[in-house]
């Protein structure tokens, strides 16, 4: 979808400080780039270690010991082949020198998940560049190409070519139990530092970044030491499994001056390597789509006289698209999906991600009757929020800003009542062109 909503993180006073989010949040999120019974089981388990321990420390004294060994040791040995930095870079033309310059611009981490060189990372490591280097374990660089990205989920995908890499032990995150070892292997800090290994453990399961990524992805809490430039690297099960892509940490709150350490979170892999793999199929990934352009608005839980409830708007319909055979229209403000309540694009998002191409879905809108007043509330809310009427741009593939796309202000007077229509559509979901483009433009 089309999102006209941005991250930046203002407050406004009033009603209005709440207008297209997302708005600030208390906590900040840093990603990591340069991311049976019970007594019964209980007891015996307590006594189980009881007599292991007794046992080891009789073969201690009898000078027999066993070496007990961290796990982290041989996950080490058999995992840190498969996990590379990625250096991210710009190349531009210098007019002075007349020579293409090239910048580093980033550092993070890769997993290598074929034995062909594909590498998964997070596109916050890959974004900000147009050229790319992958360091392997041997300590050598080498050129890689960017296969396709997935903004919602933060995923990317790099190729190596000509290269004997180790593919990664794929597990499953489904399995994975809250106070489970886990361990981490990635480049904190960059390459000075790379495959740096980690050992903490599964603090929370289905953790919901809603203000963090603009799809649904409930993510894996954990306490393994993580810091920038582990971004894209590996999170681990004590079998040497690949369960998660460690994306980001919890640095602290806004509003005060306290640091937090040990919460790190990851992409779980169930969720990760199905995005990864459409990227290298498709060299995107392809979801059902409504065909709207459409942005957060934020109100009220119902509407008022002079203000929309918290809901969808759609700003645009693409043509011959679900959303318009099925007759939805601009200015339409989405308040629900299959009956599920509406507030933001999150929800939105949330609900389509449930479904594939050629479900059907019902969606109900609010239609007003004055259009030139809804303009006038949507230039309104945008420029007291940001400020000014210059427009704001949301980069690549976010369409128009605000202030280009609504006009200019129409006099709107808010103590005027506002007539709207309900309107329930049937729309049945496409896979649109460019659903790259689709991840972050249409409300898929």
């Amino acid at each position: 979808m089309r999102h006209i909503e941005n991250d930046k993180k203002n407050k406004k006073s009033g009603v209005l400080n709440k207008v297209i989010s997302l708005i600030a949040v208390a906590a900040v999120f840093t990603m990591l780039g340069t991311g049976i019974g019970a007594n019964t089981a209980a007891n015996n388990a307590l006594a189980e270690a009881q007599t292991e321990t007794t046992t080891q420390t009789e073969a201690d004294a009898a000078g027999d010991a066993t070496q007990y060994d961290s796990p982290a040791i041989a996950v080490y040995e058999k995992c840190a082949d498969s996990v590379v930095g990625v250096i991210t870079y710009t190349e531009q033309w210098s007019r002075s020198t007349g020579e293409v310059q090239k910048a580093e611009v980033g550092e993070g981490s890769g997993v290598v998940i074929s034995d062909d060189g594909y590498i998964m990372t997070n596109n916050h490591v890959v974004a900000d560049g147009n050229s790319y280097q992958v360091l392997l374990p041997s300590g050598d660089k080498v050129d890689a190409s960017l296969v396709g990205t997935d903004s919602g989920t933060d995923i990317a995908v790099l190729k190596v070519e000509d290269q004997t890499l180790k593919a990664i032990d794929i597990g499953s995150s489904a399995d994975l139990k809250v106070g489970e070892t886990v361990i981490a292997i990635g480049n904190p800090g960059g390459s000075a530092l790379a495959n740096t290994v980690t050992q903490g453990i599964v603090s929370a399961l289905e953790r919901d970044m809603a203000n963090t990524f603009t799809r649904t992805v409930k993510t894996i809490q954990h306490d393994a030491a993580i810091n920038p430039g582990n971004s894209g690297g590996a999170l681990l099960n004590t079998k040497g499994q690949l369960v998660g892509i460690n994306t980001l940490k919890y640095t602290g709150s806004s509003y005060s001056t306290t640091t937090y350490e040990g919460l790190g979170f990851a992409i779980p892999i169930d969720t990760a390597l199905p995005i990864a793999q459409q990227l290298i199929d498709y060299g995107e990934v392809r979801r059902p789509a409504l065909g709207i352009t459409c942005g957060t608005f934020s109100g009220p839980d119902d509407p008022i006289s002079s203000w929309p409830p918290a809901s969808v708007v759609i700003s645009e319909v693409t043509e011959d698209g679900p959303a318009d055979e099925a007759g939805l229209k601009a200015y339409d403000f989405i308040t629900e999906v299959d009956g599920t309540r509406i507030t933001s694009l999150h929800d939105l998002t949330a609900v389509l991600d449930t479904h594939k191409e050629g479900d059907t879905i019902s969606v109900t809108v609010l239609r007003y009757k004055n259009t030139n007043a809804i303009i006038s509330i949507l230039n309104s809310a945008y420029n007291n929020y940001y400020g000014g009427n210059s427009g704001y741009g949301y980069g690549s593939g976010y369409g128009n800003s605000y202030g280009g796309f609504f006009g200019g202000n129409g006099g709107y007077n808010t103590n005027s009542s506002l007539d709207y229509d309900t309107v329930t559509v049937d729309v049945t979901l496409k896979v649109l062109a460019s659903t790259t483009e689709a991840d972050t433009t249409d409300a898929d």
